[in-house]
């Protein structure tokens, strides 16, 4: 340090004094012992070291300095209450001492009393806000303490103060991502680039974030880039699909994947994918032509097989489905998607004890699906197997008190059966709360009302419901039915006045 350099020359001139035989004073023999403990010191012998520093103290005690190597020494031997009781005296004497405050950070660090080393290098980081040293430690405490924030405000900091640390903005990037702040990692990924811009590692960084923050222009510029770097390739291009498709442009999606084809590339995944997009805009024709290049290269891959079963269903065409699916449930036994598929197309053939079968299959594989135990709950109630569908209900509701389908459908199961209507009322009023725009649920809180004979309030919101979906053809019988009973009640009363 500099002050120790200032104190070397003033022992050549203690020296000098000596050799002219003038007096030697306090300050000056206590300078001598001092640069004896430093020379001491940078030899490693701390024990002997202290002896000088306390022999420089003795003389001198109002030196902050001394006391700092003093309790420097003491912290290398071990001794660290010794230690601190020397550091509180030298920043007694000199607020500002900076190497006193950096030695008592550091056994604060050691003895994982982060808060009091925060205050510390707050300290100090307030008397230099621009050294990296303190800036730096402030950000791993915060990060240590998960103060995740503040330590990427403090390692941002550091690049903002010596744009050459790159490696605050790596660590700032870190944090980001771990902690699923993923706007704040796009953000640092673009300083990055700007100090890296032929990163390949983190432009791909940024084109995930940037898709999964929705900034798809950001996303696809960035993606261009990559391509100019390292070439074309599948994954690229795939990733470039998706991205047209998220900004509604389903032609350039599929032209990316048509483009891979040309280069004589049969990838199943760029198969797949252009099967789906023709699938999405319902040109089946198409869809059928690239699937069939699936099954007949990868007849083991279940893609193909799904992707027929689903274009089967979308052409309502349930048995096609099923006999496209149904010839390989063996080898696809743990496939949660195709099980699901083929549950799901016996249960339009309203063949139940089959799709019963392949929907439990389908639910032991991925027991956190809502789909499958809907399909599962309307399944039993239409076997009459009641315990197992009020079950089914009961868990979707537990695991999610916004499911309104959940509410609509145990409502309508437990009207039909006749149990229990006031508490289907309930579970009624809940799903038209949740959703209350709903034709199907709208009908059901009118049935219910109905069943309790209060056909008032049963016509209210069965006309509300056919006004939504008039083509209904269960609204338009209910609706049949409560007009035929209020006509009759009608008639009686007419009966009743002329008698």
């Amino acid at each position: 340090m500099e002050l120790k350099t200032v104190k070397i020359f003033s022992l050549y001139f203690l020296i000098f004094l000596q050799l002219n035989g003038s007096e030697i004073n306090d300050s000056e023999l206590a300078l001598h012992h001092f640069m004896q403990g430093e020379f001491l010191m940078n030899q490693g012998n701390y024990s002997l070291a202290v002896l000088e520093f306390q022999d420089a103290i003795d003389l001198d005690p109002n030196a902050a300095t001394i006391h700092v190597s003093i309790a420097d020494a003491y912290r290398r031997l071990g001794k660290i209450k010794r230690s601190k009781s020397h550091l509180d005296i030298a920043i007694a004497l000199d607020p500002n001492e900076t190497e006193a405050l950096e030695i008592l950070g550091e056994i604060h660090i050691q003895n994982k009393d982060y808060s009091n080393a925060q205050l510390v290098f707050k300290k100090l980081y307030d008397i230099n806000p621009t050294n990296l040293d303190y800036i730096f430690a402030l950000a791993d405490l915060a990060r240590v303490k998960k103060e995740w924030n503040l330590a990427i405000d403090y390692y941002l900091e550091g690049y903002n103060t010596n744009s050459a640390a790159i490696n605050g903005l790596e660590q700032a990037l870190q944090i980001s991502i771990a902690t699923n702040n993923f706007n704040k990692a796009e953000q640092i990924c673009e300083l990055l680039l700007d100090e890296q811009p032929n990163n390949t590692k983190i432009l791909q960084t940024l084109i995930d974030l940037s898709i999964y923050n929705n900034n798809y222009e950001l996303s696809l510029k960035m993606l261009n880039k990559l391509e100019k770097l390292n070439g074309t390739s599948i994954e690229l291009s795939i990733q470039k699909s998706a991205i047209y498709e998220e900004l509604k442009d389903e032609e350039k999606s599929i032209a990316v994947l048509l483009e891979v084809l040309e280069k004589d590339s049969l990838d199943i995944r760029i198969l797949d994918r252009l099967v789906n997009l023709y699938i999405n805009q319902k040109n089946n024709s198409q869809a059928i032509i690239y699937n069939k290049q699936i099954i007949d290269m990868y007849p083991e891959d279940s893609r193909g097989h799904i992707n027929q079963a689903i274009i089967a269903m979308a052409n309502k065409s349930p048995e096609d489905a099923i006999l496209s699916l149904s010839p390989h449930t063996n080898l696809f036994s743990e496939n949660f998607t195709f099980q699901y598929l083929l549950g799901t197309a016996y249960y339009q053939m309203k063949n139940y004890d089959s799709s019963k079968i392949y929907l439990e299959n389908a639910l032991g594989i991925f027991p956190q699906s809502k789909n499958t135990k809907h399909n599962l709950a309307l399944i039993y109630d239409a076997i009459g197997d009641w315990d197992e569908s009020d079950k089914l209900y009961m868990e979707l509701i537990a695991s999610d008190s916004t499911d309104a389908q959940a509410y609509n459908n145990y409502a309508y199961s437990l009207v039909e059966r006749g149990e229990n209507i006031e508490f289907a009322l309930e579970l009624a009023k809940n799903a038209v709360r949740l959703e209350p725009e709903s034709a199907a649920y709208l009908d059901t809180i009118g049935w219910i009302y109905f069943k309790l004979s209060l056909h008032d309030e049963a016509l209210i919101y069965i006309r509300e419901s056919i006004a939504i979906d008039s083509n209904n053809v269960t609204i338009r019988e209910h609706y049949d039915e409560i007009m035929k009973v209020r006509a009759e009640q009608n008639h009686k009363g007419s009966q009743q006045v002329e008698n």
